[in-house]
């Protein structure tokens, strides 16, 4: 049997180059003949042929199997195709210096060319404005790696086809398609260099939040024992992308009949778990970590703010120490102004953290059960309860305080509900959710009229606590009063919800199930996915960063949904 030799020429036949560039996948990929054969149920021997060229893969469906055990993004399957084309060196070739046509060139075109030299540089063919043909140097391990859809090679004047085509070859899995077409806020690119990164995620903000950004490596994966087993067939690419600081997840694509399904794994947690099986390093992950609307706002809630918390940590700590004074007045309104230098979210926790003092600090003067209200409305303002680290003990110790059940109420328009995407609706669900889970009974009105009514706790026609910072014009208002006009005011708004709650019910689980139904979210679905995330923890999914932002929340709610009854 003949040998290949280690350099390919132009004049060599396509599927030789594709012979070649199998060698190549494999090599980097640093597995042995016999461990690919292993992967793809065929035999060494099979392997050998292919990659001699003496007998390349004999259809599309075995050359798409070659194609996405190697990672090749697709390329493979054009090489494959060009077979039985052919490939024509340019007849040809000049010295001149002059513009290169933007004529964009096939991207398995250009990646075969990187086969004909051993060195750093490449070229390509490119045609001159006047129709003349040269050679245009690439940086060769750049076109590869666009090739095996990790990077994009360019050069002036020259556009190379990028490997970030969104449902195209380049996108084996249909990893970008499917996030895309699910989240379409999501922006996916791939970072050149790439330092092991398939794509970064650009994560959408929202009214208060900022936006954040995610690296992902994407692998196939497979499902054994009710657990999701991510195949690594390159280690050092995996290391290089785990041991990054930045925020990173690693996808593990499964495929389903017709699309694959996508598991999500912190990229720390990944870290600990890389175990060798053969050739090939595993990583294991619940099958509980799916991503979709569940995981999706979890991941789009935790990313957003615990990156901006972080981003101004320190100043953060200084501000909250600075505005300390207020604590000895019982009434404060408090600008973004006081805290020009950080983000908006930064804002919302030191007004939310200023309102939970306040209000633990007045609760035990009032003279009778009061009544909360609350003007969340949305997910992104409702996930502060599962996610900023006072929250939760907030909760847990009001309901202390006041040793009995107590009653808060919502105003969430119609208007509302339909604007807002699915994962948010289900982040508002589990912040009810959450207090429900401590005896604090939920109330909901859909009438507009309320939406203007500050944060408030109320003891009846005696006196008022108002402690609002969502959607207000500063970071805080907050006041201890009887003025006869404001306490009757919300005692009106409290009782006028109390009676006619859309979501009333003698249950928690009646409560919870009205309300999933307002917001058209499948309570059977609710109870299974909640109860199985609430099996592993969320912090797999993702490991928050700042010292501000916690799990607790989100744990705790999904446990609760989890043990509710899905029949009732």
């Amino acid at each position: 049997m003949g040998q290949r030799p280690n350099v390919l020429t132009p004049e060599q036949s396509p599927q030789h180059r594709l012979g070649y560039m199998i060698r190549e996948l494999r090599e980097a990929r640093g597995l042995s003949m016999r461990e690919l054969a292993t992967k793809l149920f065929v035999s060494h021997a099979k392997v050998q042929r292919w990659e001699n060229g003496e007998r390349p893969p004999k259809d599309r469906g075995e050359v798409e199997l070659i194609d996405r055990a190697l990672g090749a993004g697709g390329f493979l399957i054009e090489m494959w195709q060009e077979i039985g084309r052919g490939v024509s060196a340019p007849e040809h070739v000049s010295e001149s210096a002059a513009h290169v046509s933007d004529t964009s060139l096939s991207l398995a075109t250009v990646v075969s060319q990187a086969a004909t030299s051993d060195g750093e540089g490449i070229f390509v063919p490119a045609r001159l404005d006047d129709g003349t043909v040269v050679l245009v140097a690439l940086d060769r391990r750049a076109v590869l790696r666009a090739g095996m859809g990790i990077g994009t090679a360019a050069v002036a004047g020259l556009p190379v086809p990028p490997a970030t085509a969104v449902g195209g070859a380049e996108d084996p899995f249909g990893f970008a398609r499917s996030v895309t077409e699910n989240w379409s806020g999501l922006r996916l690119s791939r970072p050149v260099p790439d330092y092991g990164v398939d794509w970064q995620a650009l994560v959408p903000g929202g009214r208060s939040m900022l936006g954040s950004q995610l690296s992902l490596q994407v692998h196939p994966a497979r499902i054994e024992g009710g657990r999701v087993i991510v195949s690594i067939p390159d280690q050092r690419r995996a290391e290089e992308f785990l041991t990054r600081p930045n925020r990173n997840l690693l996808v593990g694509a499964v495929a389903a009949e017709g699309a694959s399904q996508f598991y999500v794994l912190d990229g720390r947690s990944a870290r600990g778990r890389l175990t060798k099986n053969g050739g090939v390093y595993e990583v294991t992950a619940p099958t509980a970590y799916e991503l979709d609307d569940l995981t999706q706002g979890i991941l789009w809630a935790v990313a957003n703010y615990d990156d901006a918390l972080q981003a101004d940590d320190q100043a953060l700590a200084e501000t909250r120490s600075d505005l300390k004074a207020y604590e000895r007045l019982s009434a404060s309104a408090v600008s973004r102004e006081a805290a020009p230098g950080l983000n908006t979210v930064a804002h919302m926790w030191l007004g939310s953290d200023f309102c939970a003092r306040h209000i633990l600090r007045a609760l035990p003067d009032l003279p009778t059960l009061p009544s909360f209200w609350t003007r969340e409305q949305r997910g992104e303002e409702a996930s502060a309860w599962l996610i900023f680290n006072h929250k939760f003990p907030y909760l847990r110790e009001t309901t202390k305080v006041l040793g009995s059940t107590s009653t808060r109420a919502f105003c969430i328009p119609e208007e509302v509900v339909r604007s807002s995407p699915r994962y948010e609706r289900i982040l508002l669900f589990l912040a009810v959710a959450l207090m429900e889970s401590l005896g604090i009974h939920a109330q909901f009105t859909t009438d507009p009229a309320y939406e203007a009514v500050e944060g408030f706790v109320v003891a009846p026609e005696k006196e008022a606590v108002i402690a609002n910072w969502v959607r207000g014009d500063g970071m805080w208002h907050v006041d201890v009063t009887a003025r006869s006009s404001t306490v009757r005011e919300f005692t009106i708004a409290a009782r006028d919800v109390d009676a006619d709650s859309i979501t009333a019910a003698p249950t928690p689980a009646g409560r919870l199930r009205a309300l999933a139904q307002y917001l058209d979210l499948p309570w059977s679905w609710l109870i299974e996915r909640c109860g199985q995330l609430a099996r592993h923890g969320s912090s797999g999914l993702i490991q928050s960063r700042s010292r501000l932002v916690s799990a607790a929340g989100i744990d705790a709610a999904c446990a609760y949904v989890g043990s509710l009854p899905a029949d009732r």
